[in-house]
């Protein structure tokens, strides 16, 4: 008769306000914050820096990581990326039920998603739309030569239809993401991330 042996493994856990440095590739639990992380390990094993990474969960604060997208401002957050330049993500709601094309809340001209193709001529965003059970994620890419140039392609796939339109117009060197949505009685949450030639 075969012999049957069950192990569990368990991994560190804690309050949030305790969670130790851990080990490489060790797992954390926050009991608290329902947050996991894993130890990077140390330099000298490859790592880039020393500490713990977030492995993001249902409970993760993602609107954080949204915040101040878009900005023109020189207070901006940008991340390097090779030859690209990365604005932080931003999280808006779209509301419901809008048949006109509205802009997109933004920090840009006018407290919009707006881009100056006279300083940015080419970049394009990452998104999500949230709504209810549907999703949609995608990558706008958008070109500009010119005042009136205008050439936009979006890659977007969806589960079930989010009853969400995005647009692209310019007028002079000003582009406006814009959107319309279908009556569900539900808003929307549209995150993005503008990516550009540094």
């Amino acid at each position: 008769m075969a012999i049957v042996q069950i192990s569990q493994i368990t991994n560190r856990k804690g309050l949030q306000s305790n969670l130790p440095q851990l080990a490489g590739a060790e797992f954390g639990w926050s009991t608290d914050t329902r947050q996991l992380y894993i130890g990077n390990g140390t330099l000298a094993d490859g790592a880039p820096v020393i500490g713990n990474t977030e492995i993001l969960t249902e409970f993760s604060n993602i609107s954080a990581l949204f915040s101040n997208a878009n900005s023109q401002s020189a207070t901006q957050s940008q991340f390097s990326q090779g030859s690209f330049t990365r604005l932080n993500g931003q999280t808006v709601n779209l509301l419901d039920n809008v048949a006109s094309s509205t802009p997109v809340p933004g920090t840009g001209a006018g407290g919009y998603f707006t881009i100056d193709t006279a300083i940015t001529p080419t970049f394009s965003f990452d998104y999500s739309i949230i709504r209810g059970n549907a999703y949609r994620v995608g990558t706008w890419r958008v070109a500009s030569a010119g005042l009136a140039t205008l050439v936009s392609q979006d890659n977007g796939i969806q589960n079930v239809s989010t009853g969400v339109t995005i647009t692209i117009t310019q007028t002079l060197t000003t582009i406006t993401v814009n959107y319309t949505t279908t009556s569900t009685g539900a808003p929307a949450l549209f995150n993005y991330s503008v990516y550009y030639l540094a």
